[in-house]
This record gives C-alpha cells, structure tokens and sequence, in this order.
C-alpha cells in the first residue's frame, strides 16, 4: 500500500506517470517509417518555394505596410517633426537648425535607446531612427521609433517633446 503524505511524492508519482505514458507513445510504427526514407534535397526545395508562394499574413485594417528590410532613409516628415520640435526647444528658427546625422537605428528596447531611470520599457527590439540636429552651437540627439514617437537623449537623458504653448500661459508639466 503506498501512501502519500506529502505533495512532493505525489508530484513525483505522477512524473513516473507521465513520462511511461509518453515513452509508450513514441515507441509507435510511425517512427520507422519517417526514418526509413530521408527527403531529397529536390522535395525540400520544392517546399520551400511552395512557402514562399503562399499569401502574405492578413493585417489589421487601417495598419501601415512597413518594409522588412529599412531603406536607411528618415521620412522627410519625421525630420520637419523633429525641426518642429527643436526649434521649439531651442527657440531658434528653422534656417538656424541643420541635420548632422540622421540614419535608420534597430533600439534594442522600448526606451529607444535613452532609458530612464525607474521606468520600464518593452523588451524587444524597436526599428526606428537617430537624427542629430545642430542649432546654436549645441547638438541634439533625436531618437524615435517608425510611428513618430520620439525624445531628445541628452548625456544619457531623455526629454519629452517640446509642446506648443499659448501665450500668456504657463508651461504645463
């Protein structure tokens, strides 16, 4: 008679189970059978044309085609966003503001590549781009995603976008 007082032999008992009933699966003609005639290199090739054939995945309505592979551009309105922005920030002119740098940037995470401190971001990898823009002497570090989301990384800090403000009120934060 087998008794069982404690959780762990019964887990125990049941693993014994478990892998018996699995064992006794695999052990299945199937198995010489798949092993019996390896596929030649012609079939496999066939398979993955016929992979590659087939239609795209459906998307959501409304949702953007984006490219797998980036063209290493930054959209032209992207960079009025970011001009948009700096000029803001740096109350300068957008003649004064000149693009240094600007290429397409996998981020390795949510924060775009400028987390702070305290916060947490999506663990995967975001495409997006970094654009260096100069005005008055000092250089801004534009880091954004493919939407427009974006901040100014500054020494390792990020800023929020600059938000218009009327006149006569104070700035909200």
């Amino acid at each position: 008679m087998i008794v069982l007082n404690s959780p762990a032999r019964g887990s125990s008992i049941l693993a014994v189970l478990v892998l018996t009933s699995l064992t006794a699966a695999c052990s299945g003609s199937d198995r010489r059978t798949a092993a019996a005639e390896p596929a030649s290199v012609e079939s496999r090739r066939a398979a993955m044309e016929n992979e590659s054939k087939k239609m795209p995945p459906a998307r959501a309505p409304g949702e953007e085609r984006t490219p797998l592979q980036g063209t290493g551009e930054v959209p032209q309105q992207l960079l009025a966003i970011f001009q948009d922005d700096l000029a803001r920030r740096a109350l300068v002119k957008h003649d004064a503001i000149t693009v240094l740098s600007a290429t397409e940037h996998q981020w390795p995470d949510g924060s775009l590549g400028c987390p702070q401190p305290g916060m947490m971001y999506t663990q995967m990898i975001v495409p997006g781009y970094r654009v260096v823009l100069g005005a008055g002497g000092n250089r801004y570090a534009y880091h954004s995603d493919r939407r427009g989301n974006f901040v100014v990384c500054s020494n390792g800090m990020p800023f929020k976008p600059v938000k218009e403000q009327v006149k006569g009120e104070s700035p909200a934060e």
